[in-house]
């Protein structure tokens, strides 16, 4: 083989950068609107082969509605002042793949013709705009947990400063709470793809005190479900209810009993009853304790309550607060009626039991399900179908589906997030039109927000 010329060598180098680099090169005549360009250039916008020629008008018809004028308004700058013309955008290629790319050109003038031309590159960079999108979504999930967590530490450290007689006192108390506050948290984060119950949250708050099951008695409807903000709230309750009860109530008496009760007060309400019986007599508090302060501030947003009574014979205290339902009551509401009849409902979900569970819950309203998907390259290859709604799960292992959600909000199509890990006013935020469900939720309520969503968008 004979050796190559410096400029063939330089050529053959470019060629392997580009190749390696999946990156289109492009040279378009501004005068004709006519352009040049290379396979990898026409693969980007979903074509097995070079089209027999290509157009800038091309080009914009692939571009997305919502992108259009302002990729045009770009393209018009960079004639008008004689520059160069970058920007990002969405397309929508020929196979029906909605992806992100990024094109830079170096306005030039053919010293041959005399027409200006632009010649530049573009690359698809979908998988950096995903990658973006998951950092973002994790800071913005980490700032807003820490000023949560921030806010209640605040809350607590001033209650327990209010109501200690000495350093030590305040030290003992503090210390406790915030054991109680990490239990509830680390409980949310390992049950927060399933279903944080009742029980589960009564348990975490009171096994600390190993109290004698003859004495300490919870019953009722214990299986009803919690937002995982709303467990925490019960679960510093639960902790005040359950020291004070050791200190000074019915704990703190040898005959002395407590007893839990959880009953179904409508759907999506329940209510938690605390009473205690047998021990000292008891007075009224000159100050209200944190517990249920810190309950009665959270709920007051989600309309809960909290109503304590200090008869002599014992404390009780009624919680009522929302929830969502227990896996029986799922399957029963979710039975009856068809309200989704032959609306196809794209699913995306990688947990396998709530994907199912949802699966079947809408086919039980006559929807047509499109997946469940639980992967992100599964269901963005579906978009083009464009399905009368999708309930979209944002976390996916290590992907966010917001990506996808963007693709389908593109197209029209109703939103429905059901996650349990994100912000969902800054969802909100970016998609105004959707509705945001925390999980854990039941499948019925995943049903009725639906078809509200559905209803809404005609």
């Amino acid at each position: 083989m004979e050796d190559l010329t410096e400029l063939e060598s330089g050529a053959e180098h470019l060629r392997l950068v580009l190749a390696v680099g999946e990156i289109g090169v492009w040279d378009l005549d501004t005068v004709t609107g006519k352009a040049w360009r290379s396979l990898r250039h026409d693969q980007i916008f979903g074509y097995d082969r070079l089209l027999p020629s290509w157009s800038y008008e091309d080009f914009l018809g692939h571009v997305v509605d919502e992108d259009r004028a302002a990729v045009d308004e770009t393209y018009g700058a960079a004639l008008a002042n004689k520059q160069d013309w970058s920007f990002d955008c969405r397309i929508l290629r020929a196979d029906g793949e909605l992806r992100w790319i990024a094109a830079v050109g170096r306005f030039l003038k053919d010293p041959e013709s005399g027409h200006e031309r632009i010649i530049g590159h573009v690359m698809d960079i979908t998988e950096r705009k995903e990658a973006e999108d998951r950092l973002r979504l994790l800071t913005s999930e980490l700032n807003h947990r820490t000023r949560n967590m921030l806010s209640v530490l605040q809350g607590m450290v001033r209650m327990s400063a209010r109501r200690a007689d000495s350093v030590a006192e305040l030290e003992r108390s503090l210390l406790g709470r915030m054991e109680a506050l990490s239990r509830s948290h680390a409980l949310s984060v390992q049950l927060s793809e399933s279903a944080l119950r009742v029980w589960d949250v009564i348990d975490s708050a009171v096994s600390p005190f190993a109290p004698d099951p003859e004495r300490f008695v919870v019953t009722g409807a214990t299986g009803a479900t919690l937002e995982p903000k709303i467990a925490e709230s019960l679960s510093l309750a639960l902790y005040e209810l359950t020291t004070n009860a050791i200190k000074y109530g019915a704990l703190s008496h040898e005959q002395g009993r407590v007893s839990v009760e959880v009953s179904r007060l409508a759907p999506g309400r329940a209510q938690v009853v605390w009473r205690e019986s047998g021990g000292p007599r008891v007075a009224p508090p000159e100050r209200s304790g944190f517990g249920s302060t810190l309950l009665r501030s959270i709920l007051r947003a989600d309309e809960g309550e909290v109503r304590i009574d200090y008869a002599e014979t014992g404390v009780t205290c009624v919680i009522e607060l929302p929830v969502g339902h227990d896996a029986a009551e799922s399957a029963r509401a979710t039975r009856g009626e068809a309200r989704l009849e032959g609306r196809r409902v794209m699913v995306v979900e990688d947990e396998f039991l709530i994907a199912i569970s949802l699966e079947m819950a809408l086919s039980e309203q006559g929807a047509l399900v499109e997946g469940p998907y639980t992967k992100l390259a599964e269901a963005r290859q579906a978009v083009s179908t464009r399905p009368d709604a999708a309930v979209l799960d944002v976390r996916l292992g290590t992907e966010s589906s917001l990506p996808l959600a963007r693709d389908l909000a593109a197209l029209g199509v109703p939103l429905l997030f059901v996650t349990g890990n994100v912000d969902g006013e800054e969802l909100k935020q970016e998609f105004p039109d959707s509705e945001v469900l925390s999980k854990p939720v039941s499948e019925d309520r995943v049903v009725a927000e639906l078809k509200r969503l559905i209803e809404r968008h005609g």
